[in-house]
């Protein structure tokens, strides 16, 4: 039977899985770590990550807020992007986009669910690098 010595610990184990895992995305490779060590080392982590949120206040699953012109720019160019798979060439018309509701539209200047006016956002202008 195989055996193997936990890098940690310097214990030798049988090869098994009651004490080595497989390593991520693997049916054969073993890790190098038992089992045992590896629960401490992830039962220690996770008590510095969580010291770590309450001494800086700021939670991990924060969402951040992205400026409106961020906004503007996305979805100018994921519309472009649209249009150009759609009919093989970049915008012509006008576009417009509603904050409120993130929509966009092409030459309506009015939103279609909240009927406030909508915000002129402009052409794209691509170039062969960009496509």
């Amino acid at each position: 039977m195989d055996k193997r010595t936990c890098i940690k610990c310097e214990m030798e184990y049988p090869l098994t899985d009651k004490y080595f895992a497989f390593a991520h995305g693997s049916t054969t490779r073993r890790l190098t770590i038992c089992r045992a060590c590896r629960k401490e080392y992830d039962r220690q982590y996770r008590l510095a990550k969580q010291e770590e949120q309450q001494t800086s206040g700021v939670d991990m699953y924060t969402i951040k807020e992205e400026p409106i012109e961020s906004q503007k720019h996305r979805m100018l160019k994921a519309f472009n992007y649209i249009h150009i798979q759609a009919y093989g060439e970049p915008m012509t018309q006008m576009i417009y986009w509603c904050k409120t509701d993130d929509c966009v539209q092409i030459d309506i200047q009015e939103c279609g669910a909240c009927n406030k006016p909508m915000e002129k956002i402009g052409f794209v202008e691509y170039s062969e690098d960009d496509k």
